[in-house]
């Protein structure tokens, strides 16, 4: 959630960092102002009546017997509690539509329309090994029945997948090894619920907007969409000390989406999945701190790729690419030798204060002032798509895949 008192005092530069990120909200910035500024008139009202009321009691108190004042006071206090009523009313209207109004861009962030306008920053090569007969994932795991695509199919639905024998325990490989640098470097492992409520998702920015990509089980409860959620709101309408900061989050969960504004993309192998793995990494911290915390979830990521000897590249998102939440994005893209193509693996996001706003979550300084958090997350990493890179980029002549070395403590095979 934006903040309105800045939006009001900077309406201009909140309506271009919204048409950034591609949406024009003029007509719903005018009326959110309008209400706003009714909700404050009213809010004197109500209390210019409270004030008259109190007035009123102690007259009564010294004039017990006096019914004229009584029934004056009878009519303020029903004024008061209707025009309290109607101020309710006001917040939640405003509520409703400043709920669509994403966080804007940071000033140093590439201003593009899509993910055409996205800044190569730099690409990681040295250990891009030449697969001659390098074929796509969804080739390797069928043939060798790594992956049951059908067996998913038939059981669950569409793009949803069963990992068979050793490919199994690389997953779960995979996992540890990610969880095990992650906790190396500061992160405390956590292991959440994928049940959430709607409060939950509001929180970190996935309601009201993205109803239609999640999974419903009730009318109050989801699957969810990453581990983001439940961990951000692990600090929800809490006062942190200072000295509690920063908090680092690690957990490993299934993940579900329907991916409904991705139809016919990537809809082949282990890319675009309804139910996916993903190590994901949260960071709740001060405001002063946001490049640092946004860095160290970079840093654990990039390091994941590097040991696991996968050629990456890192990607500045433009405006108009960075998700709702998020005022900055820098993506980790793997190379797919079989596809010849990279690939996302990681999308990394300091979401400032946006968040922490809508979950009132808050700490206090030395001076016993409180202010917003900020918050960040990432993959470390994907675990599909990590699964994928790896079966491409170290398939071998005879078809059997080697795995990477920072595997092998946790296997007890050498190829699979």
């Amino acid at each position: 959630m934006i903040d309105l008192k800045k939006l009001i005092k900077n309406k201009e530069e909140y309506l271009e960092g919204f048409k950034n990120k591609n949406m024009f909200l003029n007509a719903e910035v005018d009326e959110v102002i309008n209400l706003y500024n009714l909700y404050l008139k009213k809010i004197n009202n109500e209390q210019k009546l409270r004030e008259n009321l109190n007035i009123l009691s102690e007259k009564i108190k010294t004039n017990p017997q006096d019914e004229k004042i009584k029934t004056e006071a009878k009519t303020i206090s029903n004024d008061a509690k209707e025009l309290k009523n109607e101020i309710n009313l006001l917040k939640k209207q405003i509520k409703d539509i400043a709920s669509y109004f994403p966080n804007i861009p940071s000033e140093e962030v590439v201003i593009g329309k899509d993910e055409k306008h996205n800044k190569v920053l730099y690409t990681k090569l040295d250990c891009l090994k030449d697969v001659p007969f390098a074929k796509p994932h969804w080739e390797i795991i069928e043939k060798n029945k790594l992956v049951l695509l059908n067996e998913g199919a038939n059981i669950s639905g569409k793009r949803q997948i069963i990992y068979n024998g050793k490919a199994a325990l690389v997953v779960k490989a995979l996992e540890k090894f990610m969880i095990d640098e992650a906790i190396n470097n500061g992160f405390k492992f956590i292991i959440p619920p994928v049940l959430v409520n709607k409060e939950a998702l509001y929180n970190t920015s996935q309601l009201p907007k993205f109803e239609e990509d999640l999974f419903k089980v009730n009318n109050d409860q989801y699957l969810i969409p990453t581990a983001e959620v439940p961990l951000t709101n692990l600090v929800a309408n809490k006062i942190l000390n200072i000295e509690e900061l920063p908090l680092k989050y690690v957990a490993f969960t299934d993940c579900f989406r329907k991916e409904a504004g991705a139809a016919g993309k990537d809809t082949r192998g282990l890319i675009r999945l309804h139910q996916f793995r993903k190590v994901e990494l949260v960071i709740i911290g001060l405001n002063k701190n946001e490049e640092k915390d946004f860095t160290t979830i970079l840093e654990n990521s990039k390091n994941i790729l590097e040991k696991l000897k996968l050629p990456y590249r890192v990607l500045e998102l433009c405006t108009g690419d960075i998700s709702f939440g998020s005022k900055k994005t820098w993506d980790l893209e793997v190379w797919m030798a079989g596809i010849k193509k990279y690939k996302e693996i990681s999308s990394i996001s300091n979401m400032g204060d946006f968040q922490a706003r809508r979950m009132q979550a808050r700490c206090v300084d030395e001076d016993n002032n409180k202010s917003l958090v900020s918050t960040h997350n990432g993959s470390g990493l994907a675990i599909d798509r990590t699964f994928a890179a790896i079966i491409e980029n170290y398939l071998q002549e005879d078809g059997s895949v080697n795995v990477p070395d920072v595997l092998k403590p946790y296997l007890s095979f050498d190829k699979f």
